[in-house]
């Protein structure tokens, strides 16, 4: 029998890690009675070509696994695919068939069957009964319609994470990517109403001297990356300190992202994190909010008093990159709160911040009971809310403004000092700033646009920093002649008058520029054939 696997990811950075893992699961006499093929492809592909490299292998089934952002993208595909080969046994799986789908399969008839929950354990039975030509309606997780009947068997579970065959072992494994994603745990201590492991999870874990072998085997292979996709790495103290002794080894040779509850580094963890090098883990932070009552809402452990103590003891550290996320739309949750959050966010000097905007997934409290919380949101996927108790659908865009931003100005290192200084010392910039963008389109903006945009915005309302704006244009490399640049002056040789700092001073190669401000004199080099940057430094005035 001849099954495809339909594997469209965001970008071609992203791979699915689910059909190496559900594929290394199978044993040889299932593999000798079947033929397997993959056909990838990201967002941006040609649906067309898709089609036709799937018509070329003629597959008896099809699987793909459905998520936020290739929903509607697969399913098109696949109902193009039906009408092509009306025989074809389409079978999903996936995030999307976590809640109810009755009305999923009743709206797709051409879609088999689809499947929720965790698929290890139950694959190979699945592929036995589709080459045996036996029903599918018995396998736990397996959701049909048989005739007029829907059959919902419910959700599957892996008893052991550690018992499962890896997915390295996969023929199907992808090595060629930018990095590799590993479970060393499954499940989650936390009741996040919005999330899909909200509910209390039986948490297994896998065997940590078998992640070593398999960490030095990604290293031969050439991998550098490596995201941990634990819910909560910490959730588990003694977890957290026996898989950082081994990535610890693997300093200089790969580098890690793992999520972290600022809330519960206790101080053991802390002791274990204090002894990892520089430039090895790159940690995300899920603050969600910083208001008590919120989080009681959400169902989220943890005060916020204490998250923001350990976002700041990690940051203390220096030694990590830290990412932390906020969620506007979240009940309860206005917008002067999440103004109030990312500024305070700004003041620790966190590396990135990140604002998404709360999506009502399948399978999740808000989705079950979206009316009890006030949560009016998109049928479509990603399923953001539009509309809640605490903003307004006008609101929820600012929001999403204040988002965007923040991956403008905030997380680009050209602006972020000027961007995070204006926001520590006027209470009205953030605010000021955020209503200016939302009079114009910000989508797509070059870095030399945003110091651009910045620059003006300061001009009608925030001389004073304009110094500022323009040292971070400069020492980004932007051109001396547009309009933050024109606020430095030339310096030639034999000037007098200021202070010339550079001692080897080359006026046959360079060209020289400074900005005098009250305080301090700003100084540049340029290369003259390149226009580029090559020397840079400042005099405070006595």
């Amino acid at each position: 029998m001849r099954f495809l696997w339909l594997d469209i990811n965001s970008s071609y950075s992203h791979s699915s890690l689910a059909i190496p893992s559900l594929d290394a699961q199978l044993d040889n006499p299932l593999r000798d009675q079947s033929e397997w093929k993959i056909v990838s492809g990201t967002l941006l592909a040609s649906p067309a070509k898709i089609i036709l490299q799937i018509l070329k292998e003629q597959p008896d089934v099809i699987f793909s696994t459905i998520w936020l952002f290739n929903s509607i993208y697969v399913l098109s595909i696949l109902k193009q695919i039906e009408v092509l080969l009306p025989n074809i046994k389409i079978i999903l799986g996936g995030p999307e068939f976590l809640g109810d789908n009755r009305l999923f399969l009743s709206e797709n008839k051409h879609i088999h069957a689809v499947f929720r929950g965790d698929g290890e354990e139950q694959f190979p039975v699945l592929v036995s009964n589709l080459i045996h030509s036996e029903p599918l309606s018995a396998i736990n997780g397996i959701c049909q319609i048989l005739g007029n009947n829907y059959h919902d068997n419910g959700k599957a579970v892996v008893s052991n994470l550690s018992k499962l065959k890896i997915p390295e072992q996969s023929s199907l494994f992808g090595f060629n990517k930018p990095f590799v994603q590993i479970e060393t745990s499954r499940g989650c201590f936390n009741t996040c109403r919005f999330c899909v492991s909200g509910c209390n999870e039986k948490v297994s874990y896998i065997n940590y001297e078998s992640l070593r072998e398999r960490l030095q085997y990604l290293v031969e292979k050439g991998i550098t990356g490596i995201r941990i996709l634990d819910r909560t790495f910490n959730a588990n103290t003694n977890h957290a300190i026996n898989i950082l002794s081994v990535i610890k080894d693997f300093a200089g040779l790969l580098k890690f992202h793992i999520e972290v509850h600022p809330a519960f580094i206790s101080d053991k963890l802390k002791r274990k994190l204090e002894s990892i090098p520089s430039n090895l883990i790159h940690i995300e932070i899920g603050i969600q909010s910083l208001d008590d009552e919120v989080l009681k809402t959400v169902g989220r452990k943890g005060d916020a008093q204490k998250s923001l103590d350990g976002l700041i003891y990690l940051k203390g550290l220096k030694t990590f990159e830290i990412h932390a996320d906020l969620i506007a739309g979240l009940p309860g949750y206005s917008l002067g709160k999440l103004y109030d959050d990312f500024t305070t966010l700004v003041k620790t000097g966190v590396d990135e911040i990140q604002i998404e905007t709360l999506k009502v997934l399948p399978g999740t409290e808000f989705r079950y009971n979206n009316i009890l919380y006030k949560l009016k949101f998109s049928p479509i996927p990603p399923y953001e809310v539009l509309e809640n108790d605490s903003m307004s659908f006008e609101e929820l865009l600012s929001a999403g403004t204040l988002s965007r931003a923040s991956d403008l100005w905030y997380n680009d290192f050209r602006w972020k000092s000027v961007f995070a200084l204006l926001i520590n010392k006027e209470d009205q910039f953030l605010q000021d700033f955020i209503y200016y963008l939302s009079k114009q389109n910000i989508q797509q903006l070059s870095p030399e646009k945003c110091g651009l945009i910045l620059f003006d915005f300061c001009s009608k309302y925030f001389q004073n920093y304009l110094t500022y704006v323009a040292n971070s244009w400069l020492l980004a490399g932007f051109s001396v002649h547009k309009k933050p640049g024109k606020l430095a002056r030339k310096w030639e040789k034999g000037y007098s008058g200021i202070h010339f700092p550079f001692i080897d001073s080359d006026f046959t190669h360079l060209s020289y520029y400074y900005i005098d401000s009250k305080h301090i004199t700003y100084w540049y080099s340029f290369d003259k054939h390149s226009k580029t940057l090559v020397n840079n430094t400042s005099l405070r005035k006595p």
